[in-house]
């Protein structure tokens, strides 16, 4: 290298220069969904003010739009959120099983999961306050009903490919699947209250349980049996 020649920046070190933007861009970003989480599961949709997030955040209201450039934007990410487990297979929250694993074990590893990243983590009843928040307000409702039905339709098949036997010794294996989530979703929502940690432990063990038996084939003694079709009576005419 001559004495005039400018040394050459390595790829890796600009590709580094953008990291810490990219960073700070992400720690705003969670602060203000933090804020916003913690003013609709306190103080309820109401209170979830534009003002009030960003004072919460502790940033300005230009940096809180130039973020979320609308309360719309910044609502339909905490639903996101709230529902990103579901949908990935990958990483600390994912809830779905590896179906090579013995029955008991997919079913463990689920309802564990499911409660420890959606059901049970504040974000959820944090979701369930949005939900009824903005029932008055349709461009928000309508767009989280839309993608409630197009996901909840998804996370069905995907329960029930996690647990192939329910197809062979069901009879509904996606209504068995909305029975599930219904349970997890009313367990969340009672998370509200006072519930102790054993009540809880039981009421999802047994929800393992009811897993387990609901993928195993159903004794021949056991399943209803056939309807008998009546033998028709001749009526006779009185003499």
């Amino acid at each position: 290298m001559t004495a005039h020649a400018k040394p050459k920046t390595s790829p890796s070190r600009r590709a580094g220069t953008r990291v810490p933007q990219a960073e700070r861009i992400e720690a705003t970003q969670r602060k203000i969904i933090e804020s916003a989480q913690r003013l609709l599961r306190e103080e309820g949709f109401k209170s979830a003010t534009l003002q009030a997030i960003a004072r919460g955040a502790q940033v300005s209201m230009g940096a809180l739009q130039h973020h979320f450039e609308s309360r719309d934007a910044l609502m339909e990410r905490l639903v996101d959120e709230a529902l990103a487990p579901l949908g990935g297979r990958d990483g600390a929250g994912n809830v779905w099983p590896d179906p090579a694993l013995p029955l008991r074990e997919r079913a463990q590893f689920f309802v564990e999961q499911s409660w420890a990243h959606i059901y049970g983590a504040t974000s959820y009843v944090t979701a369930w306050s949005l939900f009824f928040g903005c029932k008055g307000t349709p461009s928000i409702f309508d767009r989280i009903e839309t993608k409630r039905t197009v996901e909840d339709a998804r996370y069905f098949t995907m329960f029930v490919e996690a647990f192939p036997e329910l197809r062979a010794h069901h009879p509904y294996p996606k209504g068995f699947a909305t029975s599930v989530f219904a349970t997890l979703r009313g367990a969340g929502v009672f998370e509200l209250f006072d519930v102790s940690i054993t009540e809880r432990h039981e009421e999802l063990q047994a929800l393992v349980e009811t897993i387990v038996r609901a993928c195993l084939p159903v004794a021949a003694e056991s399943r209803p049996a056939p309807a008998r079709k009546r033998a028709s009576r001749k009526t006779t005419t009185p003499a």
